[in-house]
């Protein structure tokens, strides 16, 4: 009796669950949005003591009219499941509190359900036939695919390209394939211990004379 239903019904359990939690919250939206508008949704929060009544209108109207379509397509489910907690915690704190349980008599019986029906989407998720689910199966392919690609190459058999230094990546190209310079007393060869070093040039380094003991 603790098993839970198996995947294709808990699945199915879930979507009737947002689409219903979905129509609701979506009947309370157009109601605060289309038929009374924000002027008059905002004077009602006012009448209520609410903090900050056009702020708390504008966030409950928006939460549950934008918020119930997300919810159906099973689209951001943690976050509009999060909205929907503080909307319904907001309405029993500063509403029904004070009426006891009974909707009959004002009480926070209906808020509480509808609250508990989005904490248990928010645990549970939205379930395989969502938008979110979908998101999730192309991201763990995607992750699959690049563990797949990366263990195809066995360890240290994948071909290292030698790093660059950094003058060099970014010194012309002509500049890089020029070879160094020679050094001008290095014979084309190299020094060997056969080859007799170059003589220097008596007139480029013969010391110099005075000009008056020339004449």
């Amino acid at each position: 009796m603790n098993r839970p239903l198996p995947a294709p019904y808990r699945d199915v359990a879930l979507l009737v669950a947002r689409v219903l939690l979905g129509v609701v919250m979506f009947a309370h939206g157009y109601q605060k949005m289309v038929i009374n508008g924000i002027g008059r949704t905002t004077e009602g929060f006012e009448s209520l003591s609410i903090p900050l009544a056009i702020v708390s209108a504008s966030f409950v109207t928006v939460v549950e009219f934008a918020g119930s379509a997300l919810l159906i397509l099973g689209a951001l489910t943690p976050f509009v499941s999060a909205g929907n907690l503080v909307i319904m915690g907001g309405a029993a704190v500063f509403v029904h509190a004070k009426n006891g349980i009974f909707v009959a008599d004002g009480g926070w019986e209906l808020v509480g359900v509808i609250g508990a029906g989005f904490l248990m989407l928010a645990a549970c998720g939205p379930g395989r036939f969502s938008v979110d689910h979908l998101i999730d199966k192309r991201r763990h392919q995607d992750r699959e695919d690049l563990a797949r690609a990366q263990s195809a190459w066995p360890r240290g058999s994948a071909p290292v390209e030698a790093p660059v230094p950094f003058a060099s990546a970014y010194a012309p190209a002509a500049r890089r394939a020029e070879a160094a310079p020679a050094d001008l007393w290095t014979p084309p060869g190299g020094l060997t211990a056969d080859a007799p070093l170059p003589r220097r040039s008596a007139r480029v380094h013969a010391a110099p004379t005075d000009a008056r003991t020339a004449r």
